[in-house]
């Protein structure tokens, strides 16, 4: 069996076409053949009909139909997105870059001249706490960066859920 809307080879019990979505209804059963002592012979050729279209409702986005508009909603919700988006950015290399300061500091006041430390000239310890400081500063900078940003996406994923709900009602609000 082929779809009438994208002409798929489909299996004869599909009730739906995978490809593009059309619902099939099921094949008409054949007429009960008469019997041979009622068939007369015909000198006029025998003008068959085209057989009924599987699906007369429009197919939105196969055959040239356009689905319906579905307006933006929630304005709102999408520009606190993109600020969430443009925050996540900002803090994210801002806490990379205070990272990376802060590993530079504790490596350059951990240098000394002498050999033998007095009291309050920084050591390896300030080494140790500048570079381990900056590393977690850094860790914490993409931790920040990415939350914020998926924050944003999720918010974005749930107002594409909508919409297509709408839209998905309408189109078939419509094939009825």
């Amino acid at each position: 069996m082929q779809c009438p809307v994208c002409s798929a080879e489909l299996p004869n019990t599909a009730k739906f076409c995978g490809s593009c979505g059309t619902t099939l209804s099921p094949q008409p059963a054949p007429p009960p053949a008469a019997p041979a002592y009622h068939q007369q012979p015909s000198s006029s050729p025998v003008f068959q009909q085209p057989p009924p279209a599987m699906n007369s409702s429009p197919s939105y986005g196969f055959a040239g139909n356009a689905p319906p508009e579905v307006k933006k909603k929630y304005k709102a919700l999408r520009l606190i997105a993109v600020l969430l988006k443009i925050l996540s950015v900002i803090a994210g290399v801002a806490l990379i870059i205070g990272g990376l300061v802060m590993a530079v500091a504790g490596a350059a006041s951990s240098t000394r001249t002498s050999t033998t430390p007095t009291f309050g000239e920084p050591g390896p310890a300030a080494l140790f706490g500048g570079l381990v400081g900056g590393l977690v500063l850094i860790v914490y900078g993409v931790f920040v960066f990415v939350f914020l940003y998926a924050y944003a996406e999720w918010m974005y994923v749930f107002m594409d859920i909508e919409e297509n709900t709408r839209l998905t009602n309408e189109m078939l609000s419509a094939r009825k």
